[in-house]
């Protein structure tokens, strides 16, 4: 029996190699297009909880009937820093807000969406108050779904808190203001 050339004998394992390797491309868009398919036209909502607060941070106080809400603490991260299209990435907040207990106070909170280049690709308000209805710390989690479009870069998320009052006139006040970046890597 002639003895098989190198190629020849690796032939069958490349063509094996060949076919898993073009079905897990096809996994991969079809797991991508299930991602797209589940978060179309849902907005993200960010939840608040409340958390313990910091060893030595001064305990928060409840603000007089009329006053300003302030908030002392309001740090933003992401997890993961890196992510890739067809995904979802978690933001994480640290919130320690000091309000009144008046049922008029509107607590809003604005979520900017920003490009590399400091394009704005979108904006979302909250109406957070029925979560924070007392002062407090709070720990505040969005899941932000990256579209499978999603051209590879540097984002940033700029987060406000806004207070106002119903039935007043006066604009909503910042009363807190954060940014933080993540990442989107390429597919492969």
């Amino acid at each position: 029996m002639p003895d098989r050339s190198p190629i020849h004998r690796f032939a069958p394992f490349m063509t094996v190699l060949t076919v898993l390797l073009g079905g897990c491309a096809s996994m991969d868009d079809f797991r991508c297009d299930m991602h797209e398919q589940s978060v179309r036209g849902t907005k993200p909502i960010t939840s608040y909880t409340p958390a313990e607060p910091k060893p030595n941070a001064a305990a928060p106080y409840t603000m007089p009937s009329g006053s300003n809400a302030q908030v002392s603490t309001y740090k933003l991260t992401f997890r993961p820093g890196f992510t890739k299209p067809c995904s979802s990435i978690t933001l994480h907040k640290d919130v320690v807000i000091q309000r009144s207990d008046d049922a008029q106070v509107v607590l809003n909170e604005v979520r900017e969406f920003y490009a590399e280049d400091g394009t704005l690709i979108a904006t979302v308000t909250q109406d957070v108050s029925a979560q924070v209805k007392k002062s407090g710390a709070y720990i505040a989690v969005t899941s932000l779904p990256i579209p499978k479009s999603a051209p590879p870069g540097k984002y940033k998320i700029v987060n406000k808190l806004l207070f106002e009052r119903r039935g007043d006139r006066r604009p909503a006040a910042l009363i807190a203001r954060a940014e933080g970046f993540f990442y989107i890597i390429p597919p492969q």
